[in-house]
């Protein structure tokens, strides 16, 4: 499996901790998802209400680096995981993996970068391409941060901020998740999608992992 073999060193003691950057909203399907969702070791809860999503995402690894995690999960309230979805993605030891949900532009919110600048920079991956592959990555790849499994080391090989909204701001301005995953790929950190692990992405419509719209019954 591609990506591994530098990163089977882990720490004895592993501490997980799910980060929720709350956007102010949680239905009641969101609630019943975290409720069955099952974690595969030790784990806490911290939480960041208030803020930008890209500071508040920053704020949550500094919560976590402060409690000594090992691991950070974040898990957007506005995304549902499958039960077994965190144990599937810890179970793959990566570094870096996210599970597959609907983005806002009726597709999986995977997308592979296609030019430096302009225009579609980025193009989505289809549904049919990521079927092929339960495990898929690419070298140039981006996802959202909403099911996104992340080691703790990562953040000591990146430079701060780690998250940044740039969209509206800058020319060729990405979001908060995008500007992540391209520091990785800069600092040569591979990250994959677990694309059995199939989330679902709430609005006042709710987004299958293809990116189906459905009406949302609240």
């Amino acid at each position: 499996m591609p990506g591994i073999g530098a990163w089977e060193n882990k720490p004895p003691n592993e501490l997980l901790l799910i980060a929720i950057p709350h956007t102010g909203m949680a239905v009641f399907d969101w609630a019943v998802g975290f409720k069955i969702l099952q974690p595969p070791v030790n784990f806490n809860i911290i939480t960041q209400r208030g803020l930008p999503i890209d500071r508040a995402r920053c704020d949550l690894v500094k919560q976590a680096r402060t409690m000594g995690a090992s691991h950070i999960f974040f898990l957007d309230s506005d995304v549902i995981v499958p039960p077994d979805g965190l144990i599937r993605l810890w179970n793959h030891r990566l570094p870096i993996i996210a599970g597959v949900y609907g983005a806002k532009h009726e597709c999986p919110d995977v997308w592979l970068e296609q030019k430096k600048s302009g225009e579609g920079r980025y193009a989505p991956v289809m549904p049919q391409t990521l079927e092929q592959y339960p495990l898929f990555s690419h070298k140039d790849i981006v996802t959202g941060a909403g099911c996104l499994l992340v080691e703790m080391s990562i953040f000591d090989k990146l430079k701060e901020p780690y998250f940044l909204w740039t969209q509206g701001r800058e020319p060729d301005g990405i979001s908060e998740d995008f500007y992540f995953f391209e520091k990785c790929r800069e600092a040569g950190i591979p990250v994959h999608i677990d694309t059995m692990v199939r989330c679902r992405h709430l609005e006042f419509s709710m987004l299958e992992w293809t990116g189906e719209r459905k009406r949302l019954q609240i």
